[in-house]
């Protein structure tokens, strides 16, 4: 039943108020206030408004890079909306992408080669020919891409990686004729109710990047740990002449997953076939990979097969100084200099018998002087001490006392 009064109630109602005799005017007036409000209340309402729609907002950190004969795309989970606010769901994201060959030059010449003036040493060939045509624009990239693939909602989680998507393409790397190309990508994100604007235009031009580099050595020396590798002769296509400008070395722990984006423990590209490193002591895992070049975007081989190596203190402590023999009844007591070493274990003693040399500290004393009781009398004796750490490195030996021999008592 609707609330309002019907038309006209509240002049009806005035119109009757003069032929009353006698009436109270304070609950008349009360009614007439009433009734003001609902005529009031009970108007027109306007047309409903339809929901906003959530809109996913544009990825803006899309970043391209080649692994091999594969291209890699990464971007931050879409977390907002053009509003700024949460998103709530992603159906999905869908990957774009364009590629172009390197035009046909005037005059047939090879768009594979260089002109003296075109010579880049810096970057290679196929990068430095696409140089000096424009890239794509934004309006162009909408209209003329193609969709690669969608990651659908279900599959989100598992080409998550941290807090960023990530996804592998192969596409082709050359023309059928054999001109190199450039590709272009972009990602939209799909909500419940719409989808976002294309994202940043990721470009890459790929190269012939090679196999990962064989024959990996690591070996542990006492100021570090000491890579070697054989260098790379082969594309990953089987082709010689691989774009390689140095390389990338990467250390983990045993057995643990570098990841598809590892970063490498150098700085700049190694280029030699050989790196130091100085990891801190335990067991490490490295990997190698040849560099086509650092961009962005960087562009590499796989890794090479993991080599292991354990990495501890080799270096050992000082040597004892001013060993010292006294001869005692029935013994020879030992005196020397105390070593200084934060790792110091102990010491070792020594007792030198013609041609044979016996330890006497089964492990190491702690003490700076040791007693020997198991001499024979008159027997002539010599002896040395070395200090060892806690990883067992022991120093060269102190310098021989004189000979000394326990006399028959009197």
């Amino acid at each position: 039943m609707s609330a309002c009064p019907p038309a006209g109630w509240g002049s009806s109602f005035i119109s009757h108020r003069s032929s009353l005799v006698v009436y109270d005017p304070s609950p008349v007036k009360r009614i007439l206030a009433l009734s003001i409000l609902l005529l009031v209340a009970c108007g027109k309402r306007g047309d409903p408004k339809p929901p906003v729609p959530v809109i996913p907002a544009a990825t803006t950190d899309l970043v391209v890079t080649q692994r091999a004969d594969r291209v890699l795309l990464s971007w931050s989970y879409p977390a907002l909306s053009t509003a700024g606010r949460s998103l709530a769901s992603v159906r999905r994201i869908s990957i774009y992408r364009y590629e172009e060959s390197l035009p046909v030059a005037p005059g047939g010449r090879d768009p594979r080669t260089l002109n003296p003036g075109d010579v880049d040493t810096t970057e290679p060939q196929p990068i430095v020919l696409f140089s000096k045509i424009p890239t794509i624009a934004e309006a162009q990239f909408t209209r003329l891409s193609k969709k690669v693939e969608s990651i659908e909602k279900a599959n989100l989680a598992g080409a998550t990686v941290g807090s960023r998507l990530l996804f592998s393409d192969t596409p082709p790397f050359r023309s059928s004729d054999g001109r190199p190309v450039r590709l272009t990508y972009a990602v939209v994100t799909e909500g419940e109710e719409a989808r976002s604007q294309p994202s940043n235009l990721a470009i890459i031009v790929p190269l012939p990047v090679s196999v990962p580099p064989s024959g990996v050595k690591a070996t542990a020396k006492p100021e570090g740990v000491t890579l070697s590798w054989t260098a790379p002769g082969k594309s990953v296509s089987g082709d010689s002449g691989p774009v390689i400008s140095g390389y990338n070395i990467y250390r983990n722990a045993p057995g643990a997953d570098p990841g598809q984006l590892p970063v490498p423990i150098n700085t700049a590209p190694v280029k030699g076939t050989t790196y130091d490193d100085t990891p801190a002591y335990g067991e490490h895992e490295y990997r190698v990979a040849a560099v086509a070049t650092t961009g962005p975007p960087a562009i590499q081989s796989d890794l090479s097969e993991p080599v292991k190596v354990a990495f501890k203190d080799l270096v050992a402590p000082a040597t004892p100084a001013n060993l010292t023999a006294l001869v005692e009844t029935k013994l020879v007591r030992l005196l020397w200099d105390p070593v200084t070493a934060s790792d110091l274990a102990g010491y070792n003693v020594y007792r030198i018998e013609g041609r044979y040399r016996l330890k006497l500290t089964p492990t190491p004393t702690k003490d700076t002087n040791f007693l020997d009781i198991s001499i024979d009398i008159g027997i002539f004796y010599t002896y040395e001490v070395t200090a060892v750490d806690s990883n067992g490195n022991e120093s060269t030996p102190s310098p021989r006392t004189e000979p000394v021999t326990v006399p028959k008592t009197p």
